[in-house]
């Protein structure tokens, strides 16, 4: 059938050129190869469709019949060509994406925004959700993620660095002073996020030195938003992703504490997607936009 279309292709063209060497010039082909195609086409149908001699080519009446149907399929065949050709130049359709509420709404709408202007063809639908998702069964193409586990089911791709930041309001400091060494702790009203506490414990790292301290809890949640309200009230001092503080700090309604110790391991935002060598240019143009987005140094990491 390959072949057939191609001499479907190569008939047309002979027929509307009304020579073989008109027909040639035309495909970028020789005269005898175009002879030959036809001729070919005709012994697979086992009908004859020209009537040649060596002024002028005319159809037979099969070949009449069979120009008026080649002549649809090659331009349908065409037509295909050039849909797809402008599919892969610009993407369009549905990406499935989930990421925790958190950054989805700091940072990835602002993102989702710009990417939007550039590929307006493509629809993007988010789940914003604080759990992970199992990303076939669940139909996504994408997760944002805080944190990656390696898996040979899954790529994954660093977006940015967040590292953990002990902070305050000012104006809590001003009423109960900033803890100077980590052991200080023990005297401050503390928002506990269970997940970054371990047993209601904080562990700082100084070069190859530990120390981990048991905090007072004045309010436990588990919501990171909920622990930002509640610093930023004046509540008491707590933990938080820099990508949720950055613009906080930035702006001195929030302020780091013991900055020459680092809370826990280095973080980061990572982009996941399962393993697939014909990722869709709609997804593969999505995954492209938000690693140069937030490269080289993500906006909540810078000036404070």
């Amino acid at each position: 059938m390959k072949d057939n279309l191609t001499g479907m292709s190569v008939f047309t063209q002979v027929v509307e050129a009304k020579t073989f060497s008109a027909a040639a010039d035309k495909i970028g082909s020789s005269k005898a190869l175009v002879s030959r195609s036809v001729s070919a086409l005709e012994r697979s149908l086992s009908v004859k469709l020209l009537n040649r001699s060596t002024r002028k080519l005319s159809l037979t009446e099969a070949g009449t019949i069979f120009y008026e149907h080649c002549a649809k399929i090659v331009q349908e065949a065409e037509l295909a060509r050039q849909h797809v050709t402008q599919v892969q130049s610009e993407p369009a359709g549905l990406v499935r994406v989930t990421a925790a509420p958190a950054f989805a709404a700091r940072h990835l709408l602002p993102a989702l925004t710009d990417f939007h202007r550039q590929h307006p063809g493509i629809q993007v639908r988010l789940s914003c959700a604080n759990r992970s998702f199992d990303l076939a069964d669940a139909g996504f193409d994408i997760a944002i993620r805080g944190s990656f586990d390696p898996s040979p089911n899954l790529v994954a791709r660093k977006l940015a660095v967040s590292r953990l930041v002990l902070c305050a309001s000012p104006a809590y400091l001003e009423q109960h002073g900033s803890p100077r060494r980590v052991e200080d702790l023990r005297k401050h009203d503390c928002i506990l996020f269970p997940p970054l506490a371990p047993k209601g414990v904080w562990t700082f790292r100084r070069n190859d030195r530990k120390q981990s301290v048991k905090i007072p809890v004045t309010l436990e949640t588990d919501d990171m938003e909920a622990v930002r309200s509640a610093i930023l009230a004046g509540m008491g001092v707590g933990v938080l992703p820099s990508h949720m503080a950055g613009e906080d700090l930035r702006r001195g309604e929030l302020v780091p504490l013991l900055r020459r110790f680092r809370i826990g391991a280095e973080g980061g935002i990572y982009l996941v997607y399962l393993p697939n060598r014909t990722l869709p240019s709609r997804v593969r143009a999505l995954i492209d936009f938000l690693v140069a987005w937030f490269e080289p140094t993500p906006s909540w990491e810078a000036g404070w």
